[in-house]
Order: structure tokens, then sequence, then C-alpha cells
């Protein structure tokens, strides 16, 4: 015998309140065309035998689609290519349920979204994907979007104080921690240095803390020389790994907290530095993979960019067609990448929703 409860219908409701199902379909929907009182009694027997509705077959049905806006960075175009394609493809997957995708490029984090943010509250969307380049500034427009209905998720970084649905990302303090203890275990100096895009965007921020605190408890002679700010520029990062081994010759390793490695890996080739600096970065592309290889990177922490685009979606469209409320931060966990585990991530990785 079949002990589960088999779920309510629309078809329970109308048999109980001697109604019709269109009649039932009205007052669930809120629709013209029923008595007062008739929408009363048929809410108060949906909530007795426990009707809940069906979201998703309402989305198939409805008339208007779902729009789905999203605000990306070009640059670093290695890490947000990736997150920007799983945004899509998610979209992709969802078509048949009316889900579109309006998609918005800033230059860089940080860089015009206010702009695009201000047009955006100016179009009929129902849900918003942004990578926010600062902690707290954007928090203005960000509860805009949610005070019209419209809930924001966050993705790569984080506004933590605004009104935002949730973040999808790699714990940044516990990347950070996880960069710090592998390079304190293979540094043979005791000096090393950070580099960040910018401290006022919250992940980076937290990268940095988790850093110093794990690298300072597995070395406690070590020293953190520097925190450099490359402002998601390749130019700038090469620049100032120059002048980070002009200004500190016994540096013992690095930290890009961030995709803008490869500026840094090519300084390090040329001036012949690899062999004495150790470098952990961030994230995974083609054109790490000789620096991986050749030594120049020891190693790399994966965030899967493409399944924070994916994740995103997911967790919106579960919202908005289920009510399905997310934890306050959406974690991802960090891969370590080694030369010696490279080939089940690239290339395969780019298009993995990895569990």
């Amino acid at each position: 015998m079949n002990d589960h409860k088999r779920r309510p219908t629309i078809k329970d409701i109308a048999s109980l309140a001697g109604v019709s199902i269109g009649t039932v379909d009205r007052a669930l929907h809120n629709r013209r065309g029923i008595d007062p009182q008739t929408r009363q009694r048929i809410l108060t027997i949906a909530e007795k035998i426990g009707y809940r509705k069906n979201r998703v077959a309402s989305i198939l049905t409805r008339k208007k689609p779902l729009v789905f806006a999203a605000v990306f960075p070009q640059k670093l175009h290695y890490f947000y290519d990736d997150v920007r394609q799983g945004f899509k493809e998610a979209i992709e997957a969802l078509q048949d349920f009316k889900v579109y995708p309006l998609v918005y490029s800033v230059e860089s984090l940080g860089q015009g979204e206010e702009n695009v943010l201000q047009k955006l509250l100016q179009e009929d969307i129902d849900a918003l994907v942004l990578t926010p380049g600062h902690r707290s500034k954007l928090n203005p427009l960000i509860n805009q979007f949610v005070e019209k209905n419209i809930p924001v998720v966050t993705v790569s970084t984080d506004a933590p104080e605004s009104k935002r649905l949730t973040s999808v990302c790699v714990n940044p303090y516990q990347n950070g921690e996880l960069a710090g203890e592998l390079l304190a275990k293979i540094v043979t100096g005791y000096r090393v240095a950070i580099m960040v895009g910018s401290l006022e965007i919250e992940d980076h921020r937290q990268k940095v803390d988790g850093f110093t605190n794990a690298f300072l408890a597995m070395h406690p002679d070590g020293e953190v020389v520097a925190v450099v700010e490359n402002h998601e520029r390749e130019e700038l990062a090469a620049q100032n790994t120059e002048e980070l081994l002009r200004k500190y010759p016994d540096l013992a390793g690095i930290y890009v907290a961030t995709a803008n490695s490869v500026a840094v890996c090519k300084v390090l080739a040329e001036q012949r530095a690899s062999h004495t600096i150790k470098l952990i970065t961030t994230d995974l592309f083609e054109e790490m993979v000789d620096y991986l290889k050749k030594g120049v990177i020891q190693a790399t922490l994966f965030q899967n960019p493409y399944r924070q685009g994916w994740e995103a979606v997911n967790i919106l469209f579960q919202f908005l067609t289920e009510k399905r409320k997310p934890p306050t931060h959406h974690y991802l966990e960090p891969v370590v990448v080694m030369c010696s585990n490279l080939d089940f991530y690239y290339p395969q990785f780019k298009r993995r929703v990895l569990k």
C-alpha cells in the first residue's frame, strides 16, 4: 500500500467548494468575475487542505516572459567571460519557461555600473545578476531594485549590507586562507606580497585578510610586505611586479587574488625570478596553462566562474517560481589546481557545473 499523501489539486478544491475549476482558478489567481465571499471560501478551503499553487506551471502558461538582467565587466575577460557564459547557458536551459536574458557590459569592475543600473531601473525586468565593484556604493541602487520586487543576486563579489537576495561566490576569506596556507608551506624565504584589484571590492579585501592571517599563523617569522592594487589592469600588474622585485630582492612569494595574473607571470619568467619566487594565482584559463606546466605558477585556486553565473540564474528562478529563499551566502568550494591535476579541469571546466 502506498502511504504517500497525494498533493491536493484545483479539482479537489472545486469539489469541496461546490464550484467549477474555472471559478477556483479565478480565486487563486485573484482574477475578476467571482463573488468576494466565494473567493474567500475557496481560499480558506485551499489553505485547509494544504494546496500549493504550481508556480512553474503558472510560468509555462503566462504570456509575459521572465526577463533576467545581468551586468558583467568586460575586463578581466579571463574570468567574466566564463561567468557570462554560465549565465547565458542557464537562461537557455530555461527557455521553455519563458525566461530571457538582458545582458549589459561595463568596461571593468567598478567602472560605469551606476549608469547601467539607472537604465535598468527603467526597464521591465524580473531579476538582476550583478558583480558589484564596491562593497557599499551600489547599495542604494540595489535596494531600489529590491523595493520594486526585483530580486538581486551578486556574483564573484558582494555588497553584503544591501538588500540583495544572496551572493554566489567562493568564500573569499577562506579562499585567502587557503592561499596563505599554501604559500607558507612552499616559500623558502619569509617576505611575500599580495596583489588585488581594489581593496574597495569586498571579495578582494576579504581575501587579503584571510591570506594574511593564515600565512602569519603558519609562518610566524613571515612578513606581508605589500598589498598592491592593480585595478584589473594588466599593464599596471606588470609595472607593480617589476617594482616589487626591485624593492624587495629577497621576495619569496606572491599571491594574486584575482584573475589578473598573466602579466605577473610574464615578468617573473622574463626576469628569471620564477625559480625563487613562489606564485599562487586565482582561477584558470588558457593563458595560464603554460605557466602552470613550466612551474612559474605553483598552484591556482579555481573559483568556477561558469558555475557562478549558472547558479545565480537557478537561484533566482527558484525564488520567483517556488518562493524558495536561498541562504544569505551561496558559497562554492575553492579547488586547488596544480600541474598534476590540471588535465581534470582544463579544458573541460569551461562547460562544467561541478557539484
